[in-house]
């Protein structure tokens, strides 16, 4: 390892990314907090944000019944009707929170699972025919079958899924932060060698 004078110009860039670091140790720290909750608690997060989507569409039904009180709107009565329907969807997904979230898990493997089925099937018949003309397939047979078996499980089991792929969202989300740790260690680093006042850092 060797030393490097800084320059002036080197000197103040450096020492601005040095004296960030803290900024790299709190948002990590919140992220892999945020990651290793959803990780042990996949089902309360799901809540969350079904919750969440609620406040929101809550929020906007709100505004708009308050736009077409107040004269703002185009159309007083479409604004006052769909500020209605929005509150009533918004209270139905904040007091039952688990069942929109059920419901969300299931709508989506529900529509994914056919998509996944029918690409395993045509990989099937495509390696098949392809077989069959004595060439070479432009398929895997085995990636066929499992995508139709994966497509069926994801449809028997939405929720189980559901929940496993939140839990790799978490994962993700625990690996970045620990990237942002690293980071905020090394620029720690750097900030400590930059007080030093011969302004030399190792390279």
């Amino acid at each position: 390892m060797k030393s490097e004078k800084l320059g002036p110009d080197r000197l103040t860039a450096s020492s601005a990314v040095g004296s960030v670091w803290w900024y790299f140790l709190i948002r990590g720290l919140l992220i892999l907090g945020a990651g290793i909750f959803v990780l042990l608690n996949p089902g309360q997060t799901a809540v969350f944000f079904a919750q969440l989507v609620g406040l929101l569409i809550l929020i906007d039904g709100g505004l708009a019944i308050v736009a077409a009180v107040m004269g703002r709107a185009e159309s007083r009565l479409w604004s006052l009707t769909r500020g209605a329907i929005m509150v009533s969807l918004g209270l139905f997904f904040v007091l039952k929170p688990d069942l929109v979230a059920s419901l969300a898990m299931k709508t989506v493997f529900f529509v994914v699972g056919p998509i996944v089925i029918l690409s395993g099937i045509f990989e099937i018949v495509r390696n098949v025919r392809a077989r069959r003309e004595s060439r070479e397939g432009t398929g895997s047979l085995l990636t066929g079958i499992l995508a139709v078996v994966f497509g069926i499980l994801l449809i028997v089991a939405p929720i189980f899924y559901g929940l496993f792929v939140i839990r790799l969202l978490a994962i993700g989300a625990i690996l970045f932060s620990l990237i942002l740790l690293f980071l905020s260690l090394r620029f720690r680093k750097l900030s400590k060698k930059l007080k030093e006042p011969s302004g030399v850092i190792d390279v």
